[in-house]
């Protein structure tokens, strides 16, 4: 079972266009001032779009785990569980059992120079 779904989560890297909640202000390239990366899971997103997730993460140097996730019979987000580890000091994890189309869990990294939270995980509003 671990390797066919390893097999489908490289298959859908391949073939995966859907686009995903990640805010980033510029052109994508960490800046000094203005770049900040804010990831949101909430019960809108399908599989596709996690695995369009974690592949962008990893093209800007951030890697994300997901430690377990299920999904609802409609085949939305239903809980999960991650890790993420921006390679420059920056890691956290968060979960949640209970997703909703409003309620999510997630994190942010922001680059800008000075800011007073440059990292942190969310959730349960």
């Amino acid at each position: 079972m671990k390797q066919l779904f390893s097999l489908l989560l490289i298959g859908m890297l391949i073939i995966s266009t859907t686009s995903f909640q990640v805010r980033i202000p510029t052109n994508g390239q960490p800046r000094n001032d203005q770049t900040k990366i804010e990831v949101i899971f909430n019960g809108k997103l399908e599989f596709n779009d996690l695995v369009k997730i974690k592949l962008d993460l990893s093209q800007k140097g951030i890697v994300l785990d997901y430690r377990m996730i299920a999904f609802n019979r409609e085949g939305k987000l239903k809980s999960i569980d991650f890790f993420v580890d921006c390679r420059d000091g920056f890691s956290g994890s968060a979960d949640e059992s209970d997703l909703t189309y409003t309620k999510g869990v997630g994190f942010y990294r922001d680059y800008a120079e000075g800011t007073t939270s440059p990292f942190g995980t969310f959730g349960k509003p």
